[in-house]
């Protein structure tokens, strides 16, 4: 179970509730007193981390700063930025190297640890010591691979008139600092100061023994088999998700060298600075001003006088709200660490199971990543060549369904226990006046959906746009924070989208290799080869999706399951933007589920409830879930109706 020792910051980020930070064991336990050696290793790690986290920061301001001069040229002045759509990618290339030796000392790196968490302490120890092994080796490899590229390429990106050596400047120079952040982690934080030194160790053993050695060969192996064997192996020891996509992608090459370190590296960049992910750091950003700012308490007190008169009236607060905070923000982790911080003591305060309370707030906190702007949808678009616009419009009637469904469940819940019953109906006028205190925040998603729906602006655009508009409600309007208070958000907020677009680059790699592989041939050949019954294979997909999703993050499985699954069922006839939402539905549920169950157990760490009472809280909601995902699978019109209806058709 995550750890409950985790600092609080000021957007709910993975310190609250990270998955990677698992109690300590045994072994481990007795942290050392803070002698000379630890205190001077955490000011110089102190140091660096003000160093390069204010890098990171400035690389989000200037990345924010830049998109929104290009619209305001582009629109007022007509006369747009040349520069500005490269400058931005060099920039969010640059800031999510940066963050990553921040997010190690933070462990804020994605990581699935259920079967690690399971161990006797001693076996766990000897796991931790490998997973560390996988991220030094991994580092290793992306520094020799960007070093080579750095000395490699020449000549003049002629839109910038800068070198394009440039462009991964910071790739070696964030591996050096991530191998020095790892090296001194056992000592700052008190427990084992040798295991990760010589996991260092034995990962330049590694490397030298596969490659300048030559003393281990993989040579002859298949590399789909060996990719996929490394994949689980470092998952199963709780190597963070993106290290463990990447170790696997150069363990392929060692097989079949079709991507040499440089390649893989080189493929990471392009698979992470495409300009349409862009949105991705803008809208993690929009969504922390928000945040900081109380502005999104509005629209819980919006939702409570709609519903908190019904029948489990917190619990339907729950849902709405999260439905409403889906319009600005796209991050079902950050809805399910606010969600818990605010409601779940509100709903225990008022005779509401505390299991029952997390279960609530993290089946709702599926609906961010369905409801546009959904962050989930903006990955699929990307990795499957489909239109944001249309994806969000799509995830429009099934993030509606999702909500319904879970309202029905627990209406009949609350009726058995008694929840909810002393709630005095809001008046007409208090409704209006909490209305009224919310349409500056609601106006944000009519903003987003609207301008991107109708052309005005690329779902980047609108990201921007989304961040001058939260930040000018909050600091300006409402002066809910100062410059201190926002520059933290924004450092938070720029580590946070670092990790997904490291997510997203890393991703690329391991997809080129598949495909190269023809594993989506072998896909669809396995699975045309039981039924070529649309209705069934839908079917059978989705079990497949859903059993990916309970062991996989969201993210990670999109980008791996996308380019294997959408082929066939185009062919059958099925329609990519519907199968994209089936896709993101079905992963959600992921969220809910053990072994993972992110989102069950980010409500629990910050509740500091036992996750197995909230999973086992969880099990009526989950299945209504079920059951509008099959509605949303088998009816396409509750994806599509919405676009047909503004087409015409």
């Amino acid at each position: 179970m995550p750890s409950d020792d985790r600092r609080d910051s000021p957007t709910g980020s993975p310190r609250d509730w990270s998955p990677t930070a698992t109690q300590d064991s045994p072994a481990d336990a007795q942290a050392a007193p803070m002698g000379p050696a630890r205190a001077a290793v955490q000011r110089l790690l102190g140091l660096l981390d003000q160093a390069v986290g204010g890098l990171a920061t400035l690389a989000l301001i200037a990345l924010i700063l830049i998109i929104f001069a290009n619209v305001v040229g582009r629109y007022v002045f007509n006369n747009s930025l040349t520069w500005a759509a490269e400058a931005a990618q060099w920039l969010f290339i640059g800031m999510i190297f940066l963050a990553v030796p921040l997010a190690h000392r933070a462990r804020m790196h994605l990581s699935i640890g259920f079967l690690v968490d399971r161990l006797p302490p001693p076996a766990r120890t000897g796991a931790e010591f490998l997973a560390d092994v996988i991220v030094a080796y991994a580092t290793i490899m992306m520094l020799t691979g960007g070093a080579f590229l750095i000395e490699a390429l020449g000549g003049v990106n002629h839109v910038l008139n800068m070198p394009v050596w440039v462009k991964f400047a910071a790739i070696p120079a964030s591996c050096v600092l991530g191998l020095v952040y790892l090296a001194l982690r056992g000592v700052d934080e008190g427990r084992a100061p040798w295991r990760p030194p010589l996991a260092i160790l034995a990962a330049f053993a590694f490397y030298w023994a596969l490659n300048p050695g030559d003393l281990v060969s993989l040579r002859g192996l298949d590399p789909t088999t060996v990719m996929g064997a490394a994949f689980a192996l470092a998952m199963a020891l709780g190597a963070p998700v993106s290290f463990a996509i990447v170790f696997s992608a150069f363990m392929a090459n060692e097989a079949g060298g079709m991507l040499p370190p440089a390649a893989v590296v080189q493929n990471m960049v392009n698979g992470s600075s495409k300009f349409l992910l862009l949105a991705i750091p803008f809208f993690i950003a929009a969504g922390a001003l928000m945040n900081a700012g109380g502005l999104t308490r509005r629209l819980m007190d919006f939702a409570f006088t709609l519903v908190g008169h019904f029948r489990g009236g917190f619990a339907q607060v729950n849902v709405v709200s999260s439905g409403l905070y889906a319009g600005i923000s796209g991050s079902s982790y950050s809805e399910a660490a606010l969600g818990t911080k605010l409601l779940v003591p509100q709903m225990v305060r008022h005779g509401y199971a505390p299991g029952f309370s997390c279960a609530v707030t993290a089946a709702s906190a599926t609906l961010p990543n369905v409801i546009p702007p959904s962050i989930a949808l903006l990955i699929l678009a990307a990795a499957a060549n489909l239109s944001v616009g249309s994806l969000w419009l799509a995830g429009i009637g099934p993030g509606l369904l999702m909500a319904g469904a879970l309202m029905v469940c627990i209406y009949l819940i609350a009726r058995r226990r008694g929840y909810g019953t002393a709630t005095q109906r809001a008046s007409y006028g208090e409704r209006g006046r909490a209305f009224l205190r919310a349409v500056p925040v609601l106006g944000l998603a009519v903003l987003i959906i609207g301008g991107i729906r109708f052309g005005v602006v690329t779902p980047t655009e609108a990201g921007v746009l989304a961040v001058v508009y939260a930040w000018v409600l909050g600091m300006i309007v409402y002066r809910a924070y100062g410059g201190g208070s926002l520059w933290e958000t924004l450092r938070t907020a720029a580590v946070e989208a670092a990790l997904v677009g490291l997510l997203i680059g890393s991703a690329a790699p391991f997809a080129f290799i598949l495909v190269t592989e023809q594993a989506p041939q072998t896909v669809i050949a396995a699975l045309g080869g039981l039924s070529q019954d649309p209705i069934v294979v839908m079917l059978l997909v989705n079990l497949l999706l859903f059993l990916f999703g309970m062991i996989l993050d969201i993210g990670a499985a999109i980008l791996i399951l996308t380019p294997l699954l959408m082929p066939l069922m185009v062919a059958l006839g099925v329609d990519p933007i519907h199968f994209g939402v089936v896709i993101v539905v079905n992963l959600m549920l992921g969220g809910l589920t053990p072994p993972v169950g992110m989102l069950a157990f980010i409500t629990g760490t910050i509740s500091r409830t036992p996750v197995h009472e909230v999973f086992r809280a969880m099990t009526p909601m989950l299945g209504a879930l079920i059951a509008a995902l099959l509605v949303v699978a088998y009816v396409p019109a509750v994806s599509l109706g919405l676009g047909w209806m503004l087409s015409g058709k």
